[in-house]
C-alpha cells in the first residue's frame, strides 16, 4: 500500500469512526423516559382526543411549536412561529334538524330521528332522498353462487333497502359463501356497482341482525364523529362543484328499516332468518310505502396548523438538500358519551419519536451532511390535509426535499390479546418487526433501509409494501403525497393493533422497548439518508407507475 493509499484509507476509517460515534451520540440521547413525558402530555385526557378544529389540535400544536424553538430548530415560516396555517371547509350533520320520514298509503306518517349517514358526502347545505322502497335482501348478485337477491324487482328509481354482510350461519358468525369477500363492510365494493347500474334513487344499509348490531355507530364509537363531518382543504381560490349522477348510500339505523317494513308484516330479523335458511332472496316491492330522507349541514372554516423546523446541514453543498421526518399529530377526539380518543399509538408515538429525533440531531458534534426538516402535519385522520397543503405549498423547495421519512404508530408489539381479538385487517408486528412501505422508488433508499434495519437487529416486513395490495396501505398515510411528486419516501410503522381507532388506544399499552428501539432505528435512517454521499436517485418516479 502506497502512502496515498494509506493516506486514503485513513481518511476512510476516520469518516467510519466519525459517523458510528455521531449516530451513537444520537442514538444515546433518545431516552425512554422522555419518550414517555411527552407521549404522557399528548394522550391526555385534557387534549381531548387533538380532533381537527377543536382545542385539544390546537393546544398540541402550540405544544409541537415549544419543542421545536426549545430544541434550537430554525423556523423558516413567514412568521417565524414553526407554524404553518391552512383552512378546512367543514360540512357538519344538523341532527337536530334531519330526520327519516315513512309515509304508508298517504295515510300513516312516521318521523325518525335516529342518525343516518349519506355517502358521498353531500355537498349542499339541504340533502332530501325521496321515492318508493323495494326491499332488496343482502343486495347481491353473485353468479358463482347462483344467488340473486335482484331476481323479478326493478330498481329504477327507486329507493333500495338492503342488508350489510352476506347470507349467513346461525350464529351470524360466518358467510355461508365467500366468507373472505362478503363477512366485512368491504363488501360494499362488490355490491354497489350493480346496484349503481340499475339507476336506483338511492340505497338505504342497515346491518343485519345477526350481527347484533343497531347500526354502523355500534361498530365503533368514533364513526358517528367520522361520517357526520365533511371536511375538505379549502381552495385557495372559491370554486364551483358538481357531482356526478351516482345514487347516494344512506347507512340507517334497524328501527328504520322496521318501520318501513312494518306495512307489509314482515320484520328484517324474519326476512333474515328465511334467507339464510333457504339461502333464497325475499326481496319485494313495498307497495304505498315512501322514504324521505332529510340532512341539513351546518359550514364552518376551520384555521389548523402544520409545525415545520430545519436542522442545518454541515455540507456547504448538500446542505441546501432537505431529508423530511413526518408525523401526523391529530387523532379522533371524544365519541358522543365523552369518551376520549386518546391516540397514544396513533400517532402520539411518531409525533414525540419526532421530538427526540429532532433532538438527537441538535446533539451532534458535527451534523450530517444534508439538513433536517422536522415536520408535524394535522389533518390525517380526515384525508390526509395536512401533508397535502405542506406537498403543495413546501417550506422548502419541492427540488430540495431529498426524501420523506413517515412514522405512525411505532409504540406497540402484538400480543396475545391481538391474536384472539375479533378485529379483521390488523397489521400489528411482534418481536423486532417492523412495518416497511416505501423505498419503490428509490434503490438507494430501500438499500439504506436494509442496511439499517440489519445493523439495528430489526426484520422487515414488506408484505404490504405493494401499490396493488388490495387494502392500498401504500395510500394510507401521509407520504403518499409526497411520491405524488416524485420525492422517494420510508414510512414506518409497527401495525395497526386490537386498540387501533379505540377509546383503548391509551399511553398504559404503549411497549416503551419496542418504542424506543423504534425511534432509534428511525433516527439512524435519517441519518444514514442525509449523509450519504452521493445523490438520492429516484428509479422509480411514482408519476411513471
Amino acid at each position: 500500500m502506497n502512502a496515498i493509499q494509506r493516506i486514503f484509507a485513513l481518511a476512510v476509517f476516520i469518516l467510519f469512526c466519525f459517523s458510528a460515534q455521531a449516530q451513537k451520540a444520537g442514538l444515546q440521547s433518545i431516552h425512554p423516559e422522555e419518550l414517555k413525558m411527552h407521549l404522557q402530555f399528548l394522550a391526555s385526557d385534557e387534549l381531548e382526543g387533538r380532533d381537527t378544529g377543536e382545542p385539544g389540535l390546537q393546544v398540541a400544536a402550540r405544544y409541537l411549536a415549544v419543542q421545536a424553538g426549545h430544541l434550537g430548530l430554525t423556523p423558516i415560516d413567514a412568521d417565524r412561529d414553526y407554524l404553518q396555517p391552512y383552512f378546512i371547509r367543514e360540512k357538519a350533520y344538523d341532527l337536530e334538524h334531519s330526520q327519516t320520514t315513512i309515509s304508508v298509503a298517504d295515510t300513516v306518517t312516521k318521523v325518525n330521528r335516529q342518525s343516518f349517514y349519506i355517502f358521498p358526502a353531500p355537498q349542499g347545505d339541504q340533502t332530501i332522498i325521496e321515492g318508493e322502497v323495494v326491499f332488496a335482501g343482502y343486495g347481491i348478485k353473485d353468479e358463482q353462487n347462483n344467488y340473486n337477491d335482484f331476481e323479478n324487482i326493478d330498481l329504477k328509481d327507486k329507493v333500495v333497502l338492503i342488508m350489510n354482510r352476506a347470507p349467513m350461519n346461525e350464529e351470524g358468525t360466518e358467510a355461508l359463501f365467500d366468507d373472505n369477500k362478503w363477512n366485512s363492510m368491504q363488501n360494499f365494493q362488490y355490491k354497489m356497482p350493480y346496484i349503481y347500474s340499475q339507476q336506483p334513487r338511492a340505497v338505504l344499509v342497515v346491518m343485519d341482525p345477526k350481527s347484533g348490531l343497531q347500526s354502523i355507530e355500534d361498530m365503533n364509537p368514533a364513526i358517528a364523529n367520522y361520517l357526520g363531518k365533511s371536511r375538505v382543504l379549502k381552495p385557495d381560490e372559491e370554486e364551483s362543484t358538481t357531482r356526478g349522477n351516482r345514487p347516494a348510500m344512506v347507512l340507517i339505523h334497524r328501527s328504520v328499516a322496521d318501520q318501513l317494513l312494518e306495512a307489509s308484516g314482515k320484520s328484517l330479523k324474519d326476512l333474515q332468518l328465511e334467507i339464510d335458511r333457504n339461502l333464497a332472496p325475499q326481496s319485494f316491492l313495498l307497495e304505498g310505502t315512501r322514504v324521505k330522507v332529510e340532512l341539513n349541514m351546518e359550514t364552518r372554516d376551520l384555521e389548523i396548523y402544520n409545525v415545520f423546523g430545519l436542522i442545518e446541514g454541515s455540507d456547504p453543498t448538500l446542505k441546501d438538500e432537505v431529508v423530511i421526518y413526518t408525523a401526523h399529530y391529530d387523532h379522533m377526539g371524544t365519541d358522543s358519551q365523552g369518551g376520549v380518543f386518546n391516540g397514544a399509538d396513533d400517532n402520539a408515538s411518531g409525533t414525540v419519536a419526532l421530538i427526540e429525533i429532532a433532538e438527537a440531531f441538535m446533539k451532534e458534534k458535527k451534523r450530517p451532511k444534508r439538513s433536517i426538516g422536522i415536520l408535524w402535519v394535522s389533518a390525517e385522520e380526515i384525508g390526509l390535509f395536512g401533508s397535502q397543503y405542506f406537498a403543495d405549498h413546501p417550506l422548502v423547495p419541492t427540488e430540495n426535499i431529498s426524501a420523506v421519512i413517515n412514522l405512525d404508530m411505532l409504540g406497540r408489539t402484538r400480543t396475545e390479546e391481538d391474536v384472539k381479538s375479533s378485529r379483521s385487517g390488523l397489521t400489528i408486528q411482534a418481536g423486532d418487526s417492523v412495518k416497511v412501505i416505501g423505498g419503490l422508488q428509490s434503490t438507494v433508499l430501500m438499500d439504506i433501509n436494509k442496511k439499517v434495519l440489519e445493523e439495528m437487529g430489526l426484520v422487515g416486513n414488506y408484505e404490504y409494501n405493494d401499490i396493488h395490495h388490495p387494502d392500498r396501505y401504500f395510500y394510507r398515510s401521509d407520504h403518499v403525497n409526497f411520491a405524488r411528486k416524485d420525492i422517494p419516501v420510508l414510512f414506518y410503522s409497527t401495525g395497526t393493533h386490537r386498540d387501533y381507532h379505540m377509546l383503548t388506544d391509551v399511553e398504559e399499552r404503549i411497549d416503551y422497548d419496542k418504542y424506543l428501539k423504534m425511534t432509534r432505528f428511525c433516527y439512524k435512517v435519517g441519518f444514514e439518508v442525509a449523509q450519504y454521499r452521493g445523490p438520492i436517485v429516484v428509479d422509480k418516479p411514482m408519476s411513471g407507475w
